[in-house]
């Protein structure tokens, strides 16, 4: 049981890193404080959208989806 906590833990962490590469959060490292900066709501869906969206079609085409054998 004790790996489903760890592997939240990377989770947060992933997600944490994410939101700082993004520019929507800073993180020190002198203090280990995250703070998410103000953000509009409507850009950040927008962009998870189009994101993920990229990564679905990158894995279609990965894939193979929608050729014809």
């Amino acid at each position: 049981m004790i790996w489903i906590s760890r592997f939240g833990i990377y989770i947060v962490a992933l997600l944490a890193g994410g939101l700082a590469l993004a520019g929507y959060a800073e993180f020190n490292p002198e203090t280990w404080v995250l703070d998410i900066s103000p953000f509009d709501v409507r850009e950040f869906t927008l962009t998870a959208a189009t994101t993920v969206g990229n990564a679905l079609a990158a894995v279609a085409a990965w894939r193979g989806w929608g050729r014809r054998k």
